[in-house]
């Protein structure tokens, strides 16, 4: 898990990123209807960033996926879209891509700059990644990745001081809800 995370950074520095979840065994635990509280938390923060596109990777209608989420706003402003979308999604944007599945067709395509993380309960933590994609074995490690790229994006913003229209992305005088937040 250290150098998924350790290449989680260097990718968070991009200047502008795609972060692709899919939603069942990623975002929630198999089997279970909701989101992980985590997960959604870090794709609300995710989406709030200048340079950054979240996509929620799933079959199920946009409707029901945003019930299934916790969501900040009107329905998070986040992404929905199919496995198969996610490659043509990426090369519109032309930016790196994080990734995040249990199944494999929306990893396929990711190259130099991308990194993949394939969900599987069978996964070896100690194990090498193939090529860029790295395997975990459940929705709480995704919570940790996405809990480090929120912490890099963040950090980056801070530095580069990057602006939207002329004023500040994100106000970084207000205090943050969570005072221990990156």
């Amino acid at each position: 898990m250290d150098d998924l995370l350790a290449d989680v950074a260097t990718f968070g520095d991009s200047p502008t990123i795609l972060v692709a979840c899919g939603f069942d065994g990623a975002l929630a635990h198999l089997g279970e209807e909701r989101a992980l509280q985590q997960s959604s938390e870090a794709l609300n923060v995710l989406q709030a960033l200048p340079g950054t596109t979240v996509a929620v990777v799933s079959r199920r209608g946009a409707e029901e996926m945003a019930e299934l989420m916790f969501l900040s706003g009107a329905k998070g402003g986040l992404r929905m879209i199919a496995p198969e979308d996610v490659a043509p999604l990426h090369a519109e944007l032309g930016a790196a891509a994080l990734v995040v599945d249990l199944d494999p067709l929306p990893l396929a395509g990711l190259g130099d700059g991308d990194l993949g993380v394939l969900v599987d309960a069978d996964a070896d933590p100690a194990a090498d990644p193939e090529g860029c994609v790295y395997r975990v074995v459940d929705a709480e490690d995704v919570v940790l990745v996405l809990e480090e790229l929120v912490g890099v994006r963040w950090r980056r913003l801070l530095v580069t001081g990057h602006t939207t229209q002329g004023r500040p992305a994100i106000d970084v005088g207000a205090p943050l809800s969570d005072p221990a937040a990156p």
